[in-house]
């Protein structure tokens, strides 16, 4: 869910020019952008041999989350079953390490694969974007469970979709919570970067419109907020006003720098934000001031919900610990493209497009699906979570659920 660019980088000529060169090759190689996509199609259509789906994630930078494990189980469990349309799901992953230029190259390898039908990925969306570009022209259908900038969803495409809430849907969570908790005065504190900026002006706006006053918004620069010392001057400023909260819309580890330096600087005041905090590489640098802390999430494995909790116990019996969020992303990703598949009756990139903005309400771990005009989830609702003993615990109605006799769970953040 983080975007590392900002939005005048993201629009800048070099990355319009590289996306343009990109789709230039793909149209060269394949003799035209509807002959890609209708070819596709076609070998779609003769339903033989696996159904391939790839998975673009930066999987050498996120050893620490159990995204993979959760996308194996549900394959497997599906496979088990019959597989989809009687034909077995393989997922083919492809790592692109963050990058903006290596998730282009991904992107143009799965669009070579004339068999690949749809992509689950990528992370971050300042690296979904352009490849979202190479996806649509090639036919091929994406699905992400994390790239939450809105913009993703406002470029026009027909085949790309998004599993999770976007930043002015999280946004307007922790508005919510701010009105319960009484923070009638907040300050902001956001990374300087796409994610942050679009986050911190969704919950200004929201905030403004509800009656809670914005005392100030100071912002960092993620290159150079790598050390405990690295927001001082902000610190100093905040030290003598008078506020209720603090928004943080900020990205771990420099987040959790930020955290321990406000404690360390006598401020007492309350800490919450967005669910790119909803991770231990954020508790871990915070350390013991991490404490308290509540973030927006997708999922928490003591949520009551009987679908949470029969995951929950089918992943425990399978790895032998509790699932994270990525785990629950992971798992609802392959199960929503292979039940609109099956929907479709068929595994052609349109027609299971047309499938999952047809849901009305199907029911995940991660809420319940349905899809607009532009393949945005529609009505998934957000869960909160609040650092205790430096693990996340669920909170429901405002009070910290109980999780006695259970192990805790360590989330690792979206981006």
């Amino acid at each position: 869910m983080w975007n590392s660019k900002s939005k005048c980088k993201a629009r800048d000529g070099s990355r319009v020019y590289v996306m343009c060169v990109a789709v230039a090759m793909l149209v060269g190689a394949c003799g035209g952008p509807q002959n890609v996509a209708e070819e596709r199609a076609r070998r779609a259509g003769a339903n033989q041999g696996d159904i391939l789906i790839g998975a673009a994630w930066p999987w050498s930078s996120r050893e620490d989350g159990m995204y993979g494990e959760g996308m194996q189980m549900a394959v497997d469990e599906i496979n088990a079953s019959g597989g989809v349309l009687g034909r077995p799901l393989r997922i083919l992953k492809e790592d692109d390490h963050e990058s903006v230029n290596e998730g282009r190259l991904v992107a143009q390898r799965f669009a070579n694969n004339l068999d690949v039908v749809a992509v689950i990925g990528h992370l971050n969306s300042h690296v979904s974007i352009p490849a979202a570009s190479i996806y649509e022209t090639a036919g091929i259908l994406m699905l992400t469970p994390a790239s939450t900038s809105p913009e993703l969803t406002r470029l026009g495409f027909k085949r790309v979709f998004r599993s999770v809430n976007n930043d002015e849907k999280v946004s307007r969570e922790m508005v919510a919570y701010a009105l319960e908790k009484g923070y009638g005065r907040v300050v902001i504190c956001y990374v300087r970067n796409e994610y942050g900026l679009g986050l911190a002006n969704a919950f200004e706006q929201g905030a403004t419109e509800v009656g809670i006053e914005i005392v100030d918004r100071q912002s960092y620069d993620p290159a150079s907020s790598n050390h405990p010392r690295s927001f001082g001057r902000m610190l100093d400023e905040w030290k003598d006003q008078d506020f209720d909260a603090i928004f943080l819309a900020g990205m771990p580890p420099q987040a959790g720098y930020f955290v321990a330096q406000a404690r360390t600087s006598g401020i007492r005041a309350p800490i919450f934000g967005g669910d790119a905090l909803d991770s231990m590489e954020m508790v871990e640098s915070a350390g013991p001031a991490s404490e308290g802390v509540v973030v927006a999430s997708v999922f928490h494995p003591d949520n009551p919900r009987p679908e949470v909790q029969r995951f929950d116990r089918a992943f425990f019996a399978r790895y032998g610990k509790r699932p994270d969020s990525w785990a629950a992303r992971g798992y609802e990703a392959v199960r929503l493209l292979a039940h609109a598949m099956e929907v479709a009756g068929s595994t052609v990139p349109d027609e299971v497009a047309a499938a999952l903005r047809g849901l009305d309400g199907w029911s995940g771990i991660t809420g319940t699906f349905s899809f607009d005009a532009n393949g945005d989830v529609v009505g998934n609702a957000m869960v909160r979570a609040i650092v205790r003993d430096r693990q996340f615990a669920f909170l429901e109605d405002g009070a910290v659920a109980s999780s006695a006799g259970r192990a805790p769970v360590k989330n690792v953040a979206a981006r």
